[in-house]
């Protein structure tokens, strides 16, 4: 999990410091950054959401674990459809069709985006052995 992180990180530092004003066509800088900074949010999402799930798995907070396990899943999966939205949704359809963006910057963004949920579905793949783990008790 820790070299996953560090993958994410370092994939971050390169998009933040490569040159990227160089070249861009209409598609700005600026909304490219939006972009990944609502990835960042869902994966921060995502993340939190995991938390309070193994959290709740630890069945020491009597009724309220049911309530930490739901929330978190939630977040999960509203972190993860955020990710898949921007990268898939119709704004970014509008863009790719229109063709007017740097392109090594939305390869680079979708790079990212691609890392992200894979960090996600990590995560839920751990959910998932905890919470075997924990019914097999």
């Amino acid at each position: 999990m820790k070299t996953m992180l560090s993958i994410l990180i370092a994939v971050c530092a390169v998009f933040f410091f490569s040159p990227a004003q160089a070249g861009h066509k209409g598609m700005s800088v600026h909304e490219m950054h939006a972009m990944m900074r609502l990835m960042d949010s869902a994966l921060c999402e995502a993340l939190e959401g995991a938390n309070l799930q193994m959290f709740g798995q630890m069945g020491e907070s009597g009724k309220v674990d049911k309530d930490l396990i739901e929330r978190g899943t939630n977040m999960v999966k509203e972190g993860k459809t955020t990710i898949l939205n921007i990268l898939a949704g119709t704004e970014m359809k509008a863009i790719h069709k229109e063709g007017d963006y740097n392109q090594k910057l939305m390869l680079d963004l979708h790079a990212l985006g691609d890392r992200m949920l894979h960090v996600i579905e990590e995560v839920e793949k751990l959910h998932g052995e905890a919470l075997n783990q924990v019914s097999g008790k």
